[in-house]
């Protein structure tokens, strides 16, 4: 009986590991194509957005200003996304990587580091109520769970 969930727990380490580097590869890809062409892309959002004032008046104050605003707000938010999606990319990849080759010190580093993510991701959910959050919280704290309950078998080796 216990080998049989010995046995399971093993195979959600593996899954949730191979989970956990699909997301940060993914993560790593945005970032990159945020940098790249995120701007363009804002850009060319706020001008449809503004067109048809600005094609009446050229020196619309509002329009004009709306998108300084706007560009503004965005290069900060876009620099935080950046090196967000980033580093949480590479932390999940090189983790998983630990994780993966049995490396003793990875496991308390991968509780540590998931778990400030999951505060941080607690945090932007009682902001933003996003509920695709609410479950990658929640995969996340299960994940957490499988990592402690391995690190508590190697251990025991």
């Amino acid at each position: 009986m216990k080998t049989s969930i010995k046995k399971i727990i093993e195979k959600i380490f593996e899954i949730g590991i191979l989970i956990k580097s699909f997301f940060g590869f993914f993560e790593i890809l945005t970032g990159i194509f945020i940098a790249v062409s995120g701007e363009m892309l804002i850009d060319n959002f706020l001008i449809n957005m503004a067109m048809d004032e600005i094609a009446r008046d050229p020196n619309d104050f509002i329009a004009t200003h709306f998108i300084y605003m706007a560009v503004g707000i965005y290069s900060g938010a876009k620099i935080f996304a950046i090196l967000y999606l980033i580093i949480h990319g590479v932390i999940n990849i090189s983790l998983a990587v630990a994780l993966v080759k049995n490396k003793i010190w990875a496991y308390p580093w991968a509780i540590a580091g998931f778990g400030v993510f999951i505060i941080y991701q607690f945090y932007k959910y009682f902001h933003t109520h996003s509920m695709v959050l609410l479950v990658l919280t929640v995969f996340d704290i299960f994940f957490v769970f499988i990592i402690f309950l391995e690190y508590r078998r190697l251990n025991k080796k």
